[in-house]
């Protein structure tokens, strides 16, 4: 594989490439986290001891908290590596203000590189509700990546007794955004929906008209529409979105790729 230069410095930018290689990184990054920041800073009793909230702001607020520390340590870890790797040539940067994307990867001078949005989902979280819903037009295909985790609670054990759990990182993957983007919007308009300017709209039967999308745009188990879930015409990007999918699917209280419940 060719050096992080190497890749940045082609006069096209291969976006796909580029995925390549922080995917690599990415991989290194969860191993250092999954076995030193969570094991360490977000371990917490027994769910005996230590019950995890049922109410469902609660549950949310709590996934969003977890996935906030969980960008974080990532982050640092994979700013540490490139550093390790590259001296101070480049810098993996947070955005400032809450906004797309999360990261800017910058060089020294701190010009823009690359950008990258990330999205942690918790696999025990029935509602699945982390979604990808940047308007298409924001998307930079030559500079954005979309970077997706999914977590789950694991056992800590002391002297051969489990003593707690903490969030363990066991699925992830680094896409071209502007891929995602483009299933995404062939979904909406299988769905009869569409899209004008940053606004999308789907068509209402009650009021037989089209409204403001009510929010499911973008929703992870939602951009692949279930009709082309095994189509012929799927990227290597989507492909690799899919398997993400399933793979948390795994771990989740109901499968929901492909779900017909799931499609309205």
């Amino acid at each position: 594989m060719p050096t992080l230069p190497e890749l940045l410095s082609q006069s096209k930018s291969d976006i796909e490439e580029i995925s390549e290689y922080f995917n690599e990184l990415l991989a290194e990054s969860i191993q250092r986290v999954n076995a030193n920041f969570s094991p360490q800073r977000l371990s917490k009793r027994t769910r005996q001891v230590e019950p995890l909230p049922t109410d469902k702001r609660q549950l949310s607020s709590y996934r969003t908290r977890i996935g906030t520390m969980l960008e974080y340590a990532l982050s640092t870890e994979m700013n540490a590596i490139i550093e390790e790797r590259y001296g101070a040539k480049y810098l993996l940067t947070f955005a400032t203000a809450h906004e797309y994307p999360d990261f800017y990867f910058r060089d020294d001078t701190l010009t823009l590189l690359l950008r990258i949005e990330m999205k942690a989902v918790d696999a025990e979280s029935d509602e699945q509700a982390a979604r990808f819903s940047t308007p298409t037009i924001l998307i930079d295909a030559d500079k954005d990546m979309l970077l997706l985790i999914g977590w789950r609670w694991q056992d800590l054990e002391q002297d051969g007794e489990i003593i707690g759990e903490f969030p363990y990182i066991f699925a992830s993957v680094i896409l071209s955004a502007s891929e995602i983007a483009k299933e995404r919007d062939v979904r909406l308009e299988i769905t009869k929906g569409k899209i004008e300017g940053e606004k999308v709209l789907v068509y209402s039967e009650k009021k037989r008209e089209f409204v403001p999308d009510p929010g499911n745009y973008g929703k992870l188990w939602r951009i692949i529409h279930r009709t082309r879930l095994n189509a012929e015409d799927l990227s290597d990007t989507i492909r690799k979105f899919k398997h993400f999918l399933e793979a948390v699917d795994e771990h989740s209280p109901r499968n929901r790729l492909g779900n017909k419940d799931d499609e309205n």
